[in-house]
């Protein structure tokens, strides 16, 4: 049966919910910490209350203690059982009712939570403030938005017993801090460095299981934090490493703090001081020296040697104004000892500029601290598109360094809407080529002392290392008589022959040195459609599918003893051996579509998806909460399911069109050609119906007044006779103020009908929120209740099947890429020499015939 403990994805569910009670108050840069805090708060006192009952426990039981002593003793804020003493107006219990001066109660119970476990939270919880107003409108957190974001903490229960895997508070807040960063777009590259820049450095590092581990500018911990997992993954243990920080801004550092004690971290040493101005990692006077130093500091910042404290470890002065970047970099290699080594990104700016920027890369050169150069690809971090570097030193036989590894591998990732990523096969290239110092042709090349002294030690990368591709090549032949170059096609072998025999489906000879499309492909749609449904295709994608289940068969045992096992990292080592050498394998002897790297990536990335339920398996066996929800609700109740889908559905769809019109340039909008209106006219066009209704109002009163004047008139007639003259002028005003109210109802009619289809759709809209939000708030009820009815066999059998399908999804999306690259290659082919030139001419004087006809008919000769 199901014991109901909360899986990673619930808890991101829950939050991403607590996060949006937020969102429409104040931006996710301004609003993170709340909801961190709110996290954390919940979390201690969780955990408090159950290592309570266990001191209430072992206090009866061992020592006898009863009333009223038992209630002194379970107060005692260190008391060996707790990790964390809670305070009584910190505790839930006080703070789930909370009604009114919310925020007064939450500032003054973070300060008290602070002041009683002031040995780890000193500085961290004090500045967290509800009450402070923010940004330029001075907007403040309400008591209501309060109220709702403790009713929905209050929903879930996060002790240790109730989690998934022990690190699941950790990986919680990494999902929270990539969120933040996302919301608050260029903001977050202040705090939040993209994980898999973050895994390349550590990866390239490799941190050992003693190794004490510095971040300069922590910002809020990411980089110390995978250094850790990397080695609890290698090693099966991280309690031997150390890991030091520090981070200017105080809420950053704040985060970071609390990032570390998520992550079971609470040694950590995290200052909060600016590093250039004031290192407080200082030993005996000096600047304190690590194994393994890594860090992304702000780009291009700004210094002043003011005050400065220990200047001695800079060499070399750069100038004040956004030429702070050389500085952290001489800081950190003054940080590390005589075997110690660093990475660190940097602007590529600093690989070429003169002054004193070039006289410290000399100083690396000369010395032989410079090991490394990797150019990243464009736009991996948040606000700025520009391409970043990152520099590895290592100070480890330095005097027998003569030569420095150029690794240009900007052209190698994946592309996003606003940023690119890397892929696992990109940071497996990359550490892989690193670690051996593998020269590949323009990707990696080793390049001397000698050679950098005669460029003036400007370490331009692609000066070394050019990478980009060959110019698109023209036969001039070609484009005047017709045909394809043979040599271009032949320039396709590697794709074609992972697929023998496709290319004679597409060309054919022509004459010497030429092919021609075949006659089967009359128009550039048909490359398409010959190459989706080509067999060569098709055996090449069954084969790879044979050879996975193949493997999958092989291994699915060991996926089954995860739980007995536990070691992740060894499962992961032993199938590396193995996985490459199965995909490899194709049995009609075709090339591989992918090749090492991408299959040692693609196994990564299969990893990397899996992680998770991994650790959960590893931690709690088979259980049903990590069988997604809507699988659950497609087998128990698809008609839901379906409702919510569709609903899903229309919502996306309207709300397209609002926002279709609303981003339409000025001018360009009419009534004719859109059913939905945009802000500004929708919003002008109700003013002006309402002006219209407010006319009619005071008409309709009018008219109303004259009636009663008429009937009043109509009864004083029997006394004074005379006033019957009266009566036929005020039927003439009361008809004017009928007509004029008939007009004005028309008028309201007409223009309400033309926003009619509009305000349909806003109902509509309105409604399919409706139901998402009712099917969303029993689907957990749903889910719940049928999960209870999953057997951990049935479940293990559940999750091994969605394994297996995510293994074919990944290698699928790799020979998927790869067909796609080669139809792109073909169609540019088409492109080029599909019209020749003697065709072109041709066409061009038939359609200029054609044309003179036209001018004699009309006369024009």
């Amino acid at each position: 049966m199901s014991n109901k403990k909360l899986s990673l994805s619930r808890l991101e569910t829950f939050l991403e919910e607590a996060c949006e009670s937020l969102r429409g108050n104040m931006d996710a840069s301004e609003y993170k910490e709340y909801i961190i805090a709110m996290l954390f708060l919940k979390r201690v006192n969780d955990q408090f209350e159950k290592q309570r009952k266990i001191r209430a426990k072992n206090l009866t039981e061992r020592r006898g203690v009863s009333e009223p002593e038992l209630e002194y003793e379970l107060e005692i804020p260190n008391a060996p059982e707790y990790d964390f003493f809670v305070p009584k107006e910190a505790r839930w219990v006080n703070i789930k009712d909370l009604q009114d001066e919310i925020g007064d109660c939450l500032t003054k119970a973070f300060a008290s939570l602070e002041d009683n476990n002031i040995e780890i939270l000193e500085g961290v919880l004090k500045s967290i403030d509800f009450n402070k107003t923010i940004g330029k409108n001075s907007k403040k957190i309400s008591d209501e938005d309060l109220r709702e974001l403790i009713r929905e903490f209050n929903r879930i229960d996060l002790t240790d017993d109730n989690l998934e895997f022990p690190d699941l508070m950790g990986a919680a807040y990494e999902f929270l801090i990539k969120y933040f960063a996302d919301s608050a777009g260029k903001k977050g590259g202040e705090f939040y460095t993209p994980n898999e820049v973050v895994r390349l450095l550590v990866n390239i590092l490799e941190p050992e299981v003693n190794s004490e581990i510095y971040d300069p500018t922590v910002g809020s911990g990411g980089m110390l934090i995978e250094s850790k997992n990397y080695v609890e993954s290698r090693y099966g243990d991280s309690r031997n490493i150390t890991l030091y920080g520090q981070e200017k801004n105080g809420t950053t550092w704040s985060l970071c703090k609390m990032n570390m004690i998520f992550h079971n971290i609470y040694d950590a040493k995290i200052e909060n001081a600016d590093t250039l101005m004031f290192p407080k990692h200082v030993h005996e006077g000096e600047i304190r020296t690590f194994d393994i130093v890594i860090a992304n500091p702000p780009f291009s910042q700004n210094y002043s040697t003011d005050g400065m404290k220990y200047k001695d470890r800079f060499n070399f002065w750069m100038p004040y104004k956004s030429k702070a970047d050389f500085m952290f970099v001489q800081h950190m290699t003054a940080s590390i000892h005589n075997e110690g080594r660093l990475a660190v990104i940097m602007p590529h700016g600093v690989l070429f500029r003169g002054g004193e920027e070039k006289k410290f890369r000399q100083y690396l050169i000369d010395k032989g601290y410079l090991e490394a150069i990797v150019g990243l690809p464009p736009a991996l971090f948040y606000g700025t598109g520009i391409p970043a570097s990152i520099i590895i030193i290592n100070k480890k036989n330095a005097g027998k360094r003569d030569k420095v590894l150029f690794i240009n591998a900007d052209r190698e990732y994946k592309e996003g809407k606003v940023q690119n990523k890397l892929r696992p096969e990109d940071i497996e290239k990359i550490s892989y080529t690193y670690r051996h110092k593998k020269v590949i042709d323009k990707y990696s090349r080793l390049v001397s002392k000698e050679e950098l002294e005669a460029e003036e030690y400007n370490l331009n990368i692609r000066r070394y290392v050019d990478n980009a591709p060959p110019p698109e090549p023209h036969d001039v032949h070609a484009h005047l008589k017709g045909g394809v170059p043979i040599s271009e096609v032949n320039s396709l072998k590697n794709y074609f022959d992972s697929y023998p025999g496709l290319d004679r489906k597409i060309f054919k000879p022509l004459k010497r040195g030429y092919l021609s499309f075949l006659k089967s492909i009359s128009q550039k749609e048909d490359i398409k459609q010959l190459i989706d449904e080509s067999p060569e295709i098709k055996v090449t994608q069954e084969q790879y599918t044979s050879q996975l289940s193949t493997w999958w068969k092989k291994v699915v045992k060991d996926f089954e003893t995860l739980p007995e096992n536990n070691n992740i990292f060894a499962l992961y080592r032993k199938f590396s051996e193995s996985f490459s050498k199965s995909i490899s394998e194709l049995k009609t002897g075709q090339k591989t579509v992918l090749d090492d790297y991408q299959s040692r990536g693609a196994l990564a990335s299969y990893w990397s998806i899996l992680n998770y339920d991994l650790k959960s398996v590893a931690a709690s066996g088979w259980n049903a909460e990590l069988i997604p929800d809507d699988e659950i609700l497609e087998s128990q109740y698809p008609e839901v399911l379906k409702e919510l889908r569709e609903n899903e559905s229309r919502k996306e769809e309207i709300e397209a069109l609002f926002k279709e019109v609303n981003e339409l340039e000025d001018g360009v909008w009419t009534e004719e050609e859109y059913e939905v209106w945009p802000k500004d006219e929708l919003k002008e066009h109700k003013e002006s119906i309402r002006a219209l209704k407010g006319e009619r109002k005071e008409a309709d009163k009018e008219y109303k007044n004259i009636l009663k004047r008429i009937n009043a008139v109509e009864k004083a007639v029997k006394k004074n006779p005379e006033l019957s003259k009266e009566i036929p002028v005020l039927m003439s005003e009361s008809e004017k103020y009928a007509s004029e109210i008939t007009r004005l109802d028309g008028m309201i009619s007409s223009d309400g009908s033309r926003i009619a289809k509009h305000t349909e759709l806003e109902e509509e809209l309105k409604r399919c929120r409706k139901v998402i939000k009712e099917i969303k708030d029993k689907k957990e009820n749903l889910v719940e209740q049928a999960r209870l009815l999953i057997p951990p066999e049935e479940a293990k059998e559940l999750i091994l099947k969605r394994w297996n399908s995510v293994l074919h999804e990944t290698i699928n999306g790799y020979i998927q890429t790869h067909q796609r690259q080669l139809l792109k290659a073909i169609e540019n082919i088409w492109d080029k020499y599909n019209t020749p030139l003697h065709i072109i001419l041709s066409e061009r004087e038939k359609e200029t015939q054609t044309l003179n006809e036209f001018l004699k008919e009309l006369g024009y000769e």
